[in-house]
């Protein structure tokens, strides 16, 4: 709109226009006074007055202009105010053809404009005041309103201990259980093992109880590591060793081995290996030969396992030689691989899962091939290739979902375990026995 009125009403109109005036009032002066001598007296009066109105006029123009500038710098300065404090703004009309009507209304707008811009902005600072204000009372009671007490000692106990008895038990029971190690929990497997519980349930109590320290197949590893070397004992495998080379009696290492020492089991396993050697050693080659290196070979899988409880070091030797003893022992490439692993020798892991599944028969070794496929998919996943660290892992995922070796206990579950391990140590040798009287447990697993 000024922009409109300073190109109408610019300077060189406005002076050519009143030049074009007075010079038609000076023809028609000149008719009437063309024979009067003061002609040139009343012109110069006629152009006086001109002039002063033309300043005249020119006074009220630029008035009218600078008071349209300043209505129009308010309503801008009031619209940036309410984008500021986030005030929706008024719709604002187009300075086109189409819109003159509104164009027209502009200057009445502004002022009105601007007084509600400068109401908002008092609104806004009373709420801000008024939180600030709020913010500083202090917090009221909890005696009289439903606002939280800060002082632990006077909060709402009652209503905390509601809540807590709605929580999900087995969760609370779960937070409350120790975290063992490993070497803690052959105890419970030797006691869970007297008791005929099956197998996958006791791997399943040690992972609840490990809280997943160790993979899901260095648990069932160690549950039939256990159990084989019971099998062993109760087939007598160590009775000529023991009277021959002063061992520990298969009580004494079952005793050592429920407090996590694995030592006794381990002396008595080296013997039986070594004899075993000797003897296969003095054999042709042939099938009998083959025949006993393949059995010390599962051996040599038992005594790495119990080994690795405590000295991964001492189980990568035993692993390794049950692979020179028997390069088909799949069971030995994956136990070697978790050895490497657990060693950083990635390269060697790499190549023993690996070996693994392309030894394995999926269906007769699922436990080997889904922890060689939980483990490369780690490796994959740190070289970049996502989508076949994902199929591995999915693979071997499926597996553990479908023996449960992960699924929590339940409560009854929970306190039978607790049961069990608060008499563990008082009926230990009671268990003892009643472990080597378990017939059931006389078979070989070799996983």
């Amino acid at each position: 709109m000024p922009k409109q009125i300073i190109s109408t009403f610019s300077f060189d109109n406005v002076v050519n226009f009143i030049s074009l005036k007075l010079a038609s009032f000076e023809d028609l002066l000149n008719q009437y006074f063309s024979h009067n001598d003061n002609i040139k007296l009343l012109s110069f009066v006629m152009m006086a007055i001109g002039g002063i109105l033309f300043l005249f006029w020119l006074a009220v123009v630029m008035a009218k202009y600078l008071g349209l500038a300043a209505n129009e710098a308010a309503a801008a300065q009031a619209a940036q105010r309410k984008k500021e404090e986030n005030i929706p703004e008024e719709p604002q009309s187009d300075d086109t053809p189409e819109n003159s009507y509104f164009a027209e209304q502009e200057t009445s707008d502004s002022d009105e404009i601007s007084q509600q811009a400068v109401e908002e902005l008092i609104r806004v600072e009373l709420e801000k005041k008024m939180a600030a204000e709020k913010q500083k009372q202090p917090v009221k009671s909890a005696k009289n309103d439903n606002i939280l007490d800060l002082d632990w000692k006077k909060g709402k106990l009652a209503n905390l201990e509601t809540l807590a008895e709605k929580a999900d038990v087995s969760a609370n029971l779960k937070y409350q259980q120790s975290k063992k190690q490993l070497s803690e929990l052959l105890g419970l497997i030797i006691d869970m093992l007297g008791r005929n519980v099956d197998g996958l349930k006791i791997a399943q109590t040690i992972m609840y109880r490990n809280m997943n320290q160790n993979s899901e197949d260095d648990v069932l590893q160690t549950v039939d590591a256990v159990k084989d070397f019971i099998a062993l004992c109760i087939n007598k495998k160590f009775d000529k060793l023991v009277s021959k080379n002063k061992l520990p009696k298969v009580e004494e290492a079952l005793y050592h081995l429920a407090n996590g020492d694995t030592s006794y089991a381990l002396a008595l396993i080296e013997t039986l290996m070594d004899n075993n050697i000797e003897a296969a050693a003095a054999l042709p080659n042939g099938e009998k030969r083959n025949e006993i290196f393949a059995i010390t070979s599962n051996y040599a899988t038992i005594f790495g396992t119990l080994a690795a409880v405590s000295d991964v070091h001492l189980a990568t030797g035993a692993f390794e030689l049950a692979i020179e003893l028997s390069p088909q022992n799949i069971n030995a490439w994956s136990r070697a691989g978790d050895m490497y692993k657990l060693s950083d020798a990635e390269s060697k892991a790499i190549w023993a899962y690996t070996n693994v599944l392309n030894l394995s028969d999926s269906d007769i070794n699922e436990r080997q091939t889904a922890n060689a496929n939980k483990m490369l998919s780690q490796y994959y996943y740190k070289q970049g290739d996502s989508l076949q660290a994902a199929k591995l892992y999915n693979s071997s995922r499926g597996y553990y979902d479908s023996i449960g070796i992960n699924r929590n206990l339940d409560r009854q579950e929970i306190e039978i375990v607790q049961l069990i391990e608060d008499k563990q140590k008082e009926k230990l040798e009671d268990t003892i026995i009643a472990v080597l009287n378990n017939k059931k447990l006389a078979q070989y697993s070799f996983a």
